[in-house]
């Protein structure tokens, strides 16, 4: 068997393709990356690799016809609510039409599952906690999540129109090993523990770090990838939230980087960012009920790693 996994050059998608060499032996692995965001030094040597975009129609019929995956992991993106609200135009044709190309490719090759990395982002800020997707409908307010609500939107229109069967998983705070503090995926945690382990580079704290994240290390999330591709049952465009089902204030996480460390982090206050969510907690019953997932690493022992993996860079 072989999978296409786009975006294996970034920081979930080269977590991934680790992963899928200890847990799905014998299968082929395929990536694609045109390094926008992700590192070439990310990219496992092992693998059948392919420089270039998800919006190439040709590669995409190139690799398709060639390989035959029989599974799609969706992780290629140009990130960032920040750099979309600058770069709309730019992002939307990345993150909208990359997604419907391989939508196209994948219904055309008879795919057996696409599996689809979404974002929290969709819901805009959530009325209820914790956020269930039936009482949360989505309201992106940035052209990120809605180019992120949209390619769920296509996910669920390739599953009716033309039997491709899609899941969309939508992410909260990922962290982790790989995530570099400079990243446009990174959170407060890899920010400051670059700032802790390098030079010229400062921490900062907007608002008064009471506000809280459902934090989701990243082996839970490779963990709910291959759940989606396991599930037995038809997904049928389906979007779920994936997460810890936990929330950290700012002020915890920082207790913990510093007893993880030993180091002090010295923070510069600055004013509450404009449109930040104070709270993301998210109810993850769903993707238990439907790909059985469940969160194996707890945010302590994830935030410890994290924190093994900066010292070892430093």
């Amino acid at each position: 068997m072989t999978i296409l996994v786009t975006g294996c050059a970034g920081f979930i998608g080269s977590n991934f393709v680790r992963a899928c060499k200890t847990h799905l032996k014998g299968v082929s692995i395929v990536g694609i990356d045109d390094f926008s965001t992700g590192r070439r030094s990310a990219v496992d040597p092992s693998i059948t690799f392919y420089e270039g975009s998800v919006t190439d129609a040709a590669l995409l019929e190139r690799i398709f016809k060639k390989h035959k995956p029989a599974y799609v992991f969706h992780f290629a993106a140009v990130p960032r609510v920040s750099y979309s609200v600058e770069h709309p135009r730019e992002t939307t044709e990345a993150n909208i039409v990359g997604i419907v190309a391989l939508l196209d490719a994948a219904a055309r090759h008879k795919v057996k599952r696409f599996i689809y990395s979404s974002s929290s982002s969709i819901y805009g800020g959530a009325k209820k906690l914790p956020t269930k997707e039936s009482e949360n409908m989505p309201d992106p307010k940035s052209p990120y999540a809605a180019q992120k609500y949209a390619g769920e939107v296509f996910c669920t229109i390739f599953s009716e129109l033309y039997g491709l069967d899609t899941v969309s998983l939508r992410y909260f705070n990922v962290f982790g090993p790989g995530q570099y503090g400079d990243s446009p995926y990174s959170t407060v945690i890899s920010a400051w523990l670059e700032a802790l382990y390098s030079r010229g580079t400062k921490s900062f704290l907007e608002g008064d770090g009471l506000q809280s994240r459902d934090f989701c290390y990243v082996d839970n999330v490779v963990e709910a990838n291959l759940a989606a591709m396991r599930a037995r049952r038809a997904c049928k465009g389906a979007a779920v939230n994936i997460a810890h089902g936990e929330r950290t204030t700012l002020r915890e996480v920082k207790r913990l980087i510093e007893k993880e460390s030993g180091k002090t982090i010295a923070l510069e206050r600055r004013a509450p960012r404009r449109g930040d969510v104070r709270h993301t907690h998210a109810d993850i019953a769903a993707a238990r009920r439907l790909l059985g997932y469940r969160p194996k690493v707890s945010f302590k022992e994830g935030l410890a790693r994290t924190v093994a993996w900066y010292k070892k860079r430093a």
